[in-house]
């Protein structure tokens, strides 16, 4: 009795061996990623540290280690492309439990012709082509387990096949060169499962196919081979029988068929997934596992009708991706692709596409557990690959990336780089046989449309047709311009169609490098690589608010007058809207006279809102923050802000509904006192109002403010308030770069009076115009508030109109403002922002453009200059002192506040998205311009990217203070 533990332990280690020989074996001989390089001999023949032996991290692009000869696909260089051969080496040994296993040597990425030797002697073929994984079989090659062995691996940048470096290497993007992607040993018995393919369906079926392998010297003779498969869940339950096929044969494939019961789906929205295990059996006993993560869902492209998954019509929501780090070029890590789908996954996006190569896999990893639909690419930008070449490349392409559910299409290359010979290739490695398109084309035709960058109207027109549409790349981002800039237009026109299915914005990321031979300067090479909704170490730029926004899958209408019911619209194709959490807060705004921004939430609460299903809309009466809780102690509230987050906890939008007073003027609540009454003195030239320590003078030649100044500290405030206005701009020549427009004058007001007099105990300076300004009106109060009132005329189509003063930038440190922000807005991208006071240190960043960064540094966001929507109240911080200016938004007529003019590229660079701005440094204004994209001009992105039409007279009432704000 006392063997028996001593037994049972004996035979738990016999089955926990015999187990551990069954599973595939990795060991890596580089690391996994830009973060664990492992050191590898290196030599190359052209450029920085050439012909000398040293070390380079693999995996790396060796542009980015101090070795080749950075170039950007489209350009071609002085003196044409010269091809770098690089050599790397390093030694390895193998563990003599490997002595009866099949070893195989795997590369996920080389760029771009790749000769590899093992101790002397060729492990196969050249493989041509830079973004597809491949393997040799190096068991013969090895020396027995413990002895050293030595791997060389010759690259070359430009390949000898002429159609892999057309397909490639002159793109419009970054080319790289070297050992990218890592590199690992599998060791596998001599019997074993080669490779998987999956089809799961949203009925449940289940289809698999193994190609079985043998690598025996030689075969036993009558041996029974059969293979098993069962399903797991991630928990390790197991889900289902098992399915068998018995009589299974070496060198083919096996098919096996069975069937789930009511399986959870795969969608975006909901990334359930399972685990296949699959046992290869000879003579009954199991010789090798292989487990793979899939999931069961159907996708179906209905003309007339859209698209679905599982039934159901989505929307895509996606972007274009280049795989792509500033400081290590397409070498990546685990984290920043779990991050890349994240970002996505915070801009309210549901789908990327992997422009214009396949990614990594721990990308589709992400894409597959997280939730993300995924178009998957193969290399061709406006060129193809040979057919020969090609269809080795669609092979590795499909092999590698097929059991990924994420994955809804494959993309036979890009822009005319479709080589037709090869469309039914995919469906031979493929049992699902998705869908293959030609990005930018109808194809299949009749069935799916990828039009690329349609004008608004070109968008209308497709989608009332009955291919479904769903644009590969649209709204082309380059610096501050497209992306965001019309989405709102094109998303409306996408959600109504019969059957659109949405769209890619082109691009996620503004792809500048790092350039290590020019002292580590980040290089968009001119405007090529500046197209990102983010910038290239992802930091958000202004159109990720306006995407995330318009994107948001829940859309809730504050009560009107006649209701006390929110309106919700539930925009998710599976979710249910009582999924989510709703946080509803009451708060108060900090104040000009304080010295924190944002606002302090007075109460809160959570709940879970009420059911409602996708696609559906409903009010919901007795919902939101209640009465009683709309402040506490002697706080009360300005403003009630719902946040709703998803089942994941990220916050997908925020509201802020202020109470009609919020943000009143701060002069209307500053006391009434608090010093004499106001005097004026007259010279010929100017009248000089005083007030306290403010003094203010007025030009009685053109009735606009001189300066101002306090306690002895002047302003260089002046010229103000003046009209300012510009016409429409003509409709630009689509596709060819517009120059910035010169900033227009305003037809000039001639003053006809200039009078002053007191009103009770403020000093009223009135001025008549004959003009487009027509009444001027300051107000001076004893505790040094000056008032504004004006009126104007305008009429017809103008880019902008309102009114300016002149006050010198280099004077101002920043400032501090009460209204939508973080970003500045143009006209057809006034959505992202969220009402609250923002606190904004003075930068001139040019969104995109990092041609005045120094080495090392990164984008200054938010910009600071630009146009503002909704402002309230803002505070310049000057070397002057605090200057405060409060603004009366009128509903039917809201004020934009223009602070300075961005700085832009030079014209040649600009494409389309050149912005007028008026010649001020401040100014506020009744209309703002849109602003274009790469390729086309405001005017042919919708409604809101034309001109805006002025109808008659415009008043406003502005409030200055200068000085610091006294405490309330």
């Amino acid at each position: 009795m006392r063997s028996c533990p001593r037994l049972a332990a004996l035979l738990f280690l016999c089955v926990a061996s015999i187990a551990h020989a069954a599973e595939t074996e990795v060991r890596y001989l580089s690391g996994v990623g830009k973060d664990d390089p492992v050191k590898w001999q290196f030599l190359c023949d052209h450029g920085p540290n050439a012909n000398q032996w040293s070390a380079i991290g693999v995996p790396s692009n060796w542009e980015l280690q101090g070795f080749g000869i950075y170039t950007y696909g489209r350009v071609t260089p002085a003196g044409g492309w010269t091809k770098v051969h690089g050599v790397y080496k390093r030694t390895f040994t193998t563990p003599a439990t490997w002595r009866d296993k099949a070893v195989i040597l795997n590369f996920e990425g080389v760029m771009t012709d790749t000769h590899v030797t093992v101790n002397g002697q060729s492990a196969g073929p050249l493989h041509q082509g830079g973004y597809y994984a491949f393997h040799y079989d190096i068991t013969s090659l090895l020396k027995p387990g413990g002895r050293p062995n030595e791997i060389q691996v010759d690259v070359d940048d430009e390949s000898s096949d002429a159609s892999v470096n057309r397909a490639e290497r002159r793109g419009d993007f970054w080319n790289y060169a070297g050992i990218f992607r890592p590199v690992y040993l599998e060791a596998v018995p001599k019997t074993f499962i080669e490779h998987l393919a999956v089809n799961a369906t949203a009925a449940g079926v289940l289809e698999v196919d193994a190609r079985l392998a043998d690598r025996r010297a030689a075969e036993s003779s009558g041996a029974t081979v059969s293979v098993e498969a069962q399903v797991f869940d991630l928990s390790g339950k197991p889900v289902g029988e098992p399915v068998t096929l018995s009589n299974a044969a070496f060198g083919g494939v096996a098919h096996l068929a069975g069937k789930i019961s009511n399986p959870r789906l795969w969608t975006a929205e909901t990334p359930n997934l399972y685990r296949l295990d699959v046992r290869l059996k000879v003579n009954g006993a199991v010789v090798h596992t292989v487990h793979q993560k899939f999931g069961f869902r159907t996708i179906e492209v209905r003309p007339g009708k859209g698209l679905f998954v599982n039934g159901n019509r989505i929307f895509l929501k996606g972007v274009d991706r280049h795989s792509f780090w500033p400081d290590s070029g397409r070498t990546l890590s685990e984290k920043i692709s779990r991050d890349d789908v994240n970002l996505i996954k915070e801009l309210n996006g549901n789908a990327v596409r992997s422009s214009h190569y396949s990614p990594d896999r721990h990308f589709l990893d992400a894409c597959d557990e997280l939730g993300l639909y995924v178009l998957d690419e193969l290399t061709g930008w406006q060129a193809k690959y040979d057919t020969g070449v090609g269809r080795k490349l669609v092979k590795e392409l499909v092999e590698h990336d097929v059991n990924h559910p994420s994955i809804l299409f494959w993309d036979n290359g890009n822009e005319g780089g479709f080589n037709f010979d090869l469309d039914a290739d995919y469906a031979k490695y493929d049992p699902q046989a998705r869908l293959v398109l030609h990005p930018w084309s109808e194809f299949p035709v009749g069935i799916a449309d990828t039009k690329h960058y349609p004008t608004y109207q070109g968008l209308q027109q497709k989608l009332a047709a009955d291919p479904v549409l769903f644009p590969t790349e649209m709204l082309h981002g380059l610096y501050d311009g497209g992306a965001g800039a019309g989405m709102q237009d094109y998303w409306d026109a996408i959600l109504k169609s019969k059957a659109g299915a949405g769209g890619f914005v082109w691009a996620l990321v503004d792809e500048d490098v790092k350039r290590v031979d020019k002292g580590g300067i980040l290089d968009s090479q001119g405007n090529y690589a500046p197209d990102g909704i983010v910038g290239p170490y992802r930091e958000h730029e202004p159109s990720f608010n306006t995407i995330k926004q318009l994107w948001s899958p829940i859309i809730v209408a504050p009560p009107d007058s006649g209701s006390h019911a929110y309106t919700v619209t539930n925009r998710y194709s599976f979710l249910d809207a009582g999924g989510c959490t709703y946080e509803w807060q009451a708060i108060a705004f900090r104040r000009p006279s304080d010295a924190q921004s944002g606002s302090m939430v007075l109460t809160s609460r959570i709940d879970h809102g009420r059911s409602l299903a996708p696609g559906a809309s409903a009010a919901w009466d007795g919902w939101g923050l209640p009465a009683s809780a709309s402040g506490r102690g002697k706080a009360r509230a300005d403003a009630t802000r719902l946040i709703i987050r998803d089942a994941t906890g990220r916050v997908i939008r925020t509201y802020v509904w202020p109470v009609e007073s919020a943000g009143s003027a701060p002069d209307a609540t500053a006391k009434p006192g608090g010093g004499a009454k106001p005097a004026v003195t007259e010279t010929p030239e100017a009248f000089t109002a005083k007030a306290g320590d403010v003094s203010i003078q007025i030009d009685k030649t053109t009735g606009l403010l001189v300066s101002a100044s306090w306690q002895g500290h002047t302003y260089s405030l002046k010229n103000g308030p003046r009209v300012v206005a510009m016409g429409p701009r003509p409709v630009p020549v689509r596709g060819q770069t517009t120059p910035p427009p010169q900033p227009a004058t305003a037809e000039p007001s001639k003053l006809v009076s200039l009078t002053h007099a007191m009103e009770g105990d403020d000093l009223v300076i009135s001025a008549a115009f004959d003009g487009p300004m027509k009444m001027l009106r300051y107000r001076l109060k004893p505790n040094g508030w000056l008032s504004l009132d004006y009126v104007y005329a305008m009429s017809g189509p103008h880019e902008y109109f309102g009114i300016g003063f002149d006050y010198p930038e280099a004077e101002v440190k920043g400032m501090r403002f009460f209204g939508q922000g973080p970003d500045p807005v143009y006209q057809n991208r006034l959505a992202g922002g969220t009402l609250d006071v923002w606190q904004r240190s003075y930068n001139n960043t040019m969104v995109g453009d990092p041609d005045d960064l120094k080495p090392g540094e990164h984008f200054d966001y938010p910009v600071f200059k630009g146009f503002y929507s909704g402002v309230r109240w803002v505070q310049f911080h000057t070397t002057e002192g605090e200057m405060t200016a409060a603004v009366e938004q009128q509903p039917d007529s809201p004020v934009y506040l223009q602070v300075y003019a961005p700085k832009t590229a030079s014209a040649k660079l600009l494409g389309q998205v050149a912005v007028p701005f008026p010649s001020t440094g401040l100014s506020f204004l009744n209309a703002i311009p849109a602003i274009g994209n790469k390729f086309g001009g405001p005017q042919t992105m919708g409604p809101m990217g034309q001109s805006a039409i002025a109808t008659g007279e415009y008043n406003g009432h502005i409030s200055l203070y200068f000085g610091q704000l006294p405490k309330r």
